[in-house]
């Protein structure tokens, strides 16, 4: 038979091992990363996805376990050039398209485009959500209409539900078809 203590290690250990990879996970960059030092590229990367200037703190404490500091110039060019990408209108819509906030990673004067763009993405996105959850309902209620043990009224409510919902459907495909006339004007 196993002592305790030795079964109750077995716990102990898997709870430390889980906190530790936690704790990597949270970490911006791996060991890997931090010593290979393309603090450019690391920029560029994170320009590109519209990270502030504030995610080389972020970098600087994760390599610092490994006694690396981040070459804050070369991070910046990179972080600059990759903005370049981000910034843009169909960046914007790229982003809010998918229901994304904006993090404000864009410089003062250049986020007016991509914010015109993330706009009509944050727009798109709401609609389409919308018309998912209504087609989910309207799923729903059509199967329910089907019961053959309904009575008359409960039959005439749900009719009134589904028909509520496809003229609410065709005013959000209507919305859609505005959405994407101003798509090909963007």
């Amino acid at each position: 038979m196993e002592p305790a203590a030795s079964r109750l290690w077995r716990p102990r250990s898997l709870v430390i091992a889980v906190l530790s990879l936690a704790l990597q996970a949270c970490a911006t960059l791996s060991e890997r990363e931090c010593r290979n030092q393309d603090w450019y590229g690391i920029g560029a990367d994170d320009g590109y996805d519209g990270a502030p200037a504030s995610k080389i703190d972020a970098h600087r404490e994760a390599c610092a376990e490994y006694g690396i500091e981040p070459d804050t110039e070369q991070y910046e060019a990179g972080r600059r050039d990759g903005l370049v990408h981000y910034c843009t209108v169909k960046r914007g819509f790229e982003i809010g398209r998918q229901g994304l906030q904006y993090g404000g990673g864009c410089p003062a004067g250049s986020d007016r485009e991509f914010l015109r763009g993330h706009d009509l993405g944050r727009r798109f996105y709401a609609v389409d959500q919308e018309l998912e959850r209504l087609d989910s309902d309207l799923r729903m209620y059509r199967s329910q209409s089907t019961t053959p043990d309904l009575g008359e009224t409960e039959q005439r409510q749900l009719y009134s539900r589904i028909r509520d919902l496809e003229f609410e459907r065709s005013r959000l495909e209507a919305e859609r078809r505005q959405l994407e006339w101003e798509l090909r004007r963007l």
